[in-house]
């Protein structure tokens, strides 16, 4: 089965969700913003999405994530995130590490409690412009 771990760092301030489980669903995606382009140009934006269930091992950690939606500062509006997507507990896929990125959307969703989902967040990413030669993908 899939596993997901995030880490948002910036300074001394350190997000993580390493709970199995936790996060459910997460997309990377290296937008051409003009989809009609005739070449290769700059236009381009690394989009992170990730989704998991709210749970109150992870509240913390959330409040956090809506802190940094509404942050305005920018020493730390833009912050270094790592996304590392594991097979199982020793095999890593792919780890992305992606310098510069801001919050785009957060959102908390609460639904029925006969759905799989009943609490959830999405939290949307994009890389702050020009800065998508420091993009890793190892």
């Amino acid at each position: 089965m899939i596993s997901y771990e995030l880490k948002v760092e910036s300074g001394d301030e350190v997000i993580e969700i390493t709970e199995e489980g936790t996060i459910y669903f997460a997309e990377v995606f290296l937008d051409t913003i003009n989809n009609d382009t005739q070449k290769k140009s700059n236009a381009i934006l690394a989009r992170v999405t990730i989704q998991g269930n709210i749970d109150a091992s992870i509240n913390d950690n959330l409040i956090k994530f809506s802190e940094w939606a509404r942050d305005l500062n920018a020493k730390t509006t833009y912050r270094k995130v790592t996304l590392t997507v594991k097979k199982d507990a020793t095999t890593i896929l792919r780890m992305y590490e992606i310098p510069d990125m801001f919050v785009c959307d957060y959102r908390e969703v609460y639904g029925n409690p006969s759905d799989d989902k009943t609490a959830f967040f999405e939290l949307n990413l994009t890389q702050k412009e020009t800065k998508l030669k420091d993009f890793k993908t190892c």
